[in-house]
């Protein structure tokens, strides 16, 4: 298959006039994308092509009080008719009847073999408008939950995965298909039909770049159309997870966990949020989801950010619920976005020209720039191209997030204990002299290649750290690595310590509960000793007996995860796990171990928005480990024994002119700064989207150890286990 990148764009009428030229204006617009997609070398086969329209009544012989649902749904006959009856029970028990199908009249033969072999029956379900339903705002909420309850309803009679809402709305209807976008309305004579009547046309063609080509991850979904990737998909779906046990809700009923797209995974948030929240709009919704760049100097953002991590990535999303359309681009502007205004249309795409309006009918035209949207309102036919936080409701308010900054801090009670715990860490000369000296000489992490030519950990006669069976990720495809330097506008570390509103429970926003705003996840000495002392948090002793057996080790593992557990109950928000009591009769337990059991426990339980967990640790000693650790769910990171030597290691004589503060300040910018190379490498500048994204590949831990704490990953290696990696911390320390 030939591929490129994927082409969006949309046309809609500012007169709010239906016309079948519209439809056919978009439809050639979509043409004029077809390089965009992925076909075949005979163009047979393509990956995709899809289009959002308004509901086209008088075509469909229905009154504009119903609703449609373009569903795909089994071919077998008796499997089909099984969905269709648990369909129409489950809407009865939200008062919607579906009063009758329509089977969507289709020219399969203009698909290419595999596109036909995996062919869903296409149907159109219309659905009555309860009485009780006074707005179509409120007949499209009930809809959606109705969705969601048929979803639950399916996994429990085993039909998981085999009906697929296209679209489901009193306002618009999506035709799409597993083809090229020439192939797209002979497949659909539907779009061909005079009587086809639309105000708008979101289209897409869709270039498959994380997921192999299926039916239902073509695009536009329900309410969007995503042009790029979220390369920080996995650490927004670990955090939607806890959203959903934190408020109750069966699983999958924010995000579908497994076997989505990342864009497919977008849209659902959008939908829960527009559904489940407060904020109804999907032009308010994408901008909390992609915020801008420095969006840390908005009230409005920085409000919305304590509640939801950016997605993070190259995107330019088009959207529409039937009464806004429009589109937003990421921070950074990695996606082309061009749009055109006539005295008729709007038109919006990822590229110039495909539209072909005559030169002389342009009234204005421009380009979306990064980290901005523009709606336009369909019935009123305004075009409004401001962020929410520069809109006259908005703009003079002040959005209170309650965060209190805590600077760097020089430490007033700390005692050096370096020279008696390097051993007890296993530090070695080639970990200060190669790694943590340099760092604390130059404030830079090390130059290091993307490749590594040691030999694997796992089949190494040395003793490794933990942290090196874990290989870091990097950008693919069309999510570019970024350029941290170059780019240092759209990068932050600036992260929050404290509970997490969750955003589907308004309350708990209103206002949100105070938190601690850091500048970096790494901590500093004073930094440490602030939070320590707080009224809100608790300190967790991860050091065992050496005396311990494998049980013991085991046991000691789960005490720490109790206390956890008990301490969130109670109130505490901030849990500290500490080995400072390290020493040669109690070594430490690797944090990685102790945070991911307790990350994983709390979020079982529904309660891991309510507190952050912060590494107290002295084995960490280079942005590796750092990075490890809040990709796993660390909030933050105090690599105390790395400072001290900063501060008290008379070996650093490039800086002995320079205060310990000014020392202990050069080592947290050198792990900063290496934490950011790293998020680069994926193609991520903020790193609250990076906390529990799980980026990395495991190589050489025994199942045993991924079966507790990493079950996403798969083993590719085996070798470590827990009895093994007791006897290396026994002969190491």
């Amino acid at each position: 298959m030939d591929f490129s990148h994927c082409g969006v764009g949309f046309i809609t009428s500012l007169k709010n006039e239906a016309s079948h030229q519209t439809l056919e204006v978009g439809l050639k617009g979509l043409r004029n994308v077809e390089h965009r997609g992925g076909s075949s070398d005979d163009g047979r086969y393509g990956d995709g092509a899809g289009v959002m329209t308004s509901i086209p009544h008088e075509l469909l012989g229905i009154d504009e009080k119903k609703a449609v649902a373009m569903i795909f749904v089994p071919a077998n006959k008796p499997r089909c008719e099984q969905i269709l009856k648990m369909l129409e029970d489950t809407f009865q028990q939200f008062g919607l009847n579906i009063s009758s199908y329509r089977d969507v009249p289709v020219n399969k033969d203009v698909l290419g073999e595999k596109a036909q072999k995996a062919l869903p029956r296409i149907l159109q379900a219309f659905i009555d408008r309860p009485a009780h339903c006074r707005t179509m705002s409120s007949f499209d909420e009930l809809l959606y939950s109705a969705k969601q309850k048929v979803r639950s309803r399916g996994k429990e009679e085993g039909i998981e995965g085999e009906l697929y809402f296209t679209s489901l709305s009193s306002r618009t209807i999506i035709y799409k298909a597993l083809c090229t976008s020439a192939q797209l309305d002979e497949f659909y004579p539907d779009l061909q039909n005079s009587l086809y009547r639309t105000k708008f046309v979101l289209f897409h063609r869709r270039f498959s770049t994380n997921t192999l080509p299926s039916w239902d991850k073509v695009q536009p979904f329900r309410l969007i159309a995503h042009n790029g990737e979220i390369n920080t998909i996995e650490g927004n779906r670990a955090a939607a997870k806890s959203r959903e046990l934190g408020i109750g809700l069966q699983v999958d009923q924010i995000l579908t966990r497994e076997g989505a797209s990342d864009s497919g995974n977008l849209n659902e948030m959008v939908e829960s949020l527009k559904y489940r929240s407060s904020m109804p709009f999907v032009k308010d919704i994408l901008a909390i989801m992609i915020p801008p760049a420095q969006s840390e100097h908005s009230s409005y953002f920085k409000f919305w950010s304590r509640a939801m991590e950016p997605w993070d990535g190259p995107a330019l999303i088009a959207y529409c619920d039937g009464k806004k359309i429009g589109a937003r681009l990421d921070r950074s502007g990695f996606r082309p976005c061009r749009w055109q205004q006539s005295k008729e249309y709007f038109t919006l795409c990822s590229e110039a020209g495909s539209f072909e309006l005559p030169h002389s009918d342009v009234i204005k035209q421009g380009v979306l720039n990064a980290g901005k949207t523009v709606s336009i309102h369909i019935f009123k036919g305004s075009i409004d191209f401001l962020n929410p936080d520069k809109l006259e409701n908005n703009e003079d308010v002040f959005f209170d997030a309650r965060l209190k900054p805590l600077p760097y801090l020089a430490p007033t009670h700390y005692k050096s204990i370096f020279q008696d715990k390097l051993g007890i860490f296993y530090y070695t000369k080639e970990d200060l002299r190669r790694e943590l000296y340099p760092m604390i000489e130059d404030g830079k992490g090390p130059i290091s290649s993307m490749g590594d030519t040691a030999t694997l950990v796992a089949m190494s006669s040395i003793h490794r750290s933990i942290y090196d069976y874990f290989y870091q990720d990097f950008a693919q495809v069309t999510n570019p690595p970024l350029d941290y330097i170059r780019e240092k506008m759209v990068t932050s570390l600036i992260t929050y310590l404290g509970r997490k509103p969750n955003i589907f429970s308004p309350k708990e926003l209103i206002p949100p509960p105070p938190a601690i705003e850091l500048e970096t996840p790494v901590l500093g000495l004073g930094q440490m000793e602030i939070l320590s002392e707080n009224q809100d948090s608790m300190t967790i002793d991860i050091c065992f007996k050496r005396s311990s057996k494998l049980e013991d080790f085991m046991g000691k593992i789960d005490e720490c995860v109790k206390q956890a557990v008990n301490a969130t109950r109670m109130g505490i928000n901030l849990i500290i796990l500490s080995d400072r009591n390290a020493d040669y009769d109690n070594p430490a337990i690797p944090s990685i171990i102790v945070m991911r059991a307790v990350q994983l426990k709390l979020n079982s339980l529904g309660i891991r928005l309510k507190v952050s967990l912060i590494v107290d640790s002295g084995e960490i000693r280079n942005g590796h480990q750092v990075a490890v650790l809040i990709s796993f769910g660390a909030s933050a990171v105090c690599p105390y024994l790395a400072l001290d030597i900063a501060r008290n290691n008379h070996e650093l004589k490039k800086v002995e002119h320079l205060s310990a503060d000014e020392r202990e300040q050069r080592l947290i910018k050198g792990f900063s700064e290496s934490l950011m190379k790293i998020m680069a490498k994926r193609g991520i500048s903020v790193v609250r989207s990076y906390q529990g994204s799980e980026l990395f590949t495991i190589m050489g831990l025994d199942k045993e150890i991924l079966q507790k704490l990493f079950k996403s990953h798969k083993m590719t290696l085996g070798g470590l286990n827990f009895k093994k990696l007791l006897e290396g911390i026994l002969s190491r320390t």
